[in-house]
This record gives structure tokens, sequence and C-alpha cells, in this order.
């Protein structure tokens, strides 16, 4: 798979457990540390868009853009009309099938939630801070002047 497929699947896959974490913890109403987290994770996810709109255009050409926005305007309107048809709203669940919202259960299953996400956040964020200590070497390196015996490292095959 290309690297570029394997940055837009990431990307799409934070946009939308942002989104979907943001939305969990706006319903379980908590108090404020769960709406402070509610809007963290929906400016996380909306960082994440931008970012992604960002990427997905440096790497398309206008040509492609204009095919594309003409395939996905007719894709997207299909999946709208099918779910306008057929979706009831059946998913959600009420009390009965979701348990009782309190019980040290609940609030096990939460913090293991919460403890997961921390755990995420520490993990991209090591991974941007690697990648910008990695970024300014290179940069330090790029400007160093190459040193004459860089010739004499590999021989020329000769056939």
């Amino acid at each position: 798979m290309n690297l570029k497929v394997i940055h837009v699947v990431f990307v799409v896959a934070v946009t939308l457990l942002s989104f979907l974490f943001g939305g969990w913890l706006l319903g379980s109403g908590e108090g404020a540390a769960s709406g402070i987290g509610a809007v963290a994770a929906f400016v996380f996810g909306a960082l994440a868009v931008v970012y992604g709109v960002w990427f997905w255009r440096k790497i398309r050409t206008p040509e492609e853009e204009r095919r594309r926005r003409l395939r996905r305007i007719h894709k997207v309107g299909a999946m709208l009309a099918i779910w306008l048809a057929f979706g009831n709203g059946s998913a959600s669940a009420c009390e009965v099938c979701y348990g009782n919202a309190g019980g040290p259960m609940i609030e096990a299953a939460r913090a293991g939630v919460f403890l997961l996400w921390g755990m995420v956040l520490l993990m991209q964020a090591s991974l941007v801070i690697f990648f910008l200590v990695l970024r300014k070497r290179a940069r330090e390196r790029r400007k160093e002047p190459i040193p004459p015996w860089w010739n004499t490292v590999e021989e020329p095959i000769e056939s």
C-alpha cells in the first residue's frame, strides 16, 4: 500500500474517533470535565479535518481533484438517500440495552477509556516530537558541506 494512502487512512480514523469521542463525552454528561474533554476532542477533530484537507490538496493534481469531486457528489447523494430511506434510529441504545448509567462498572469503563485516550495522545505527541527532532537534525545537516571523502564511499559498478 502507498504511504500516502496509509497517511490519509490514519488522518480519517483520527478525525472520526475524535468526533465520536467528543460526542460520547457530551452524551455522558458527567460534569465540567466531560464538557472540557468534549470541546478538546472536537477541536482536535476539527484540526485533523483541516490538516487532512491540506494534505489531500497537496498530493492531488487539479484534474484529479475535479474528477474526484464529481464522483463524490454521486456517492454522497446515493448514501444519503439510502440512509434517509432505511435509517430509523433504532441503533440508539436505551437504558434497558445499555444498563444503568451509573455504578462501579460504568465508572471503571469510563476511566479505562480516558486512560486509553490519554495513552493515544501521549504516543501521538511523542511521534510529533520525534519527527520534529528529525526535521531539525536534517536542517542542521543540510547546512554542512559535503565531505570530500563522500565520493570514495561507493565504487561505481562496472559491467
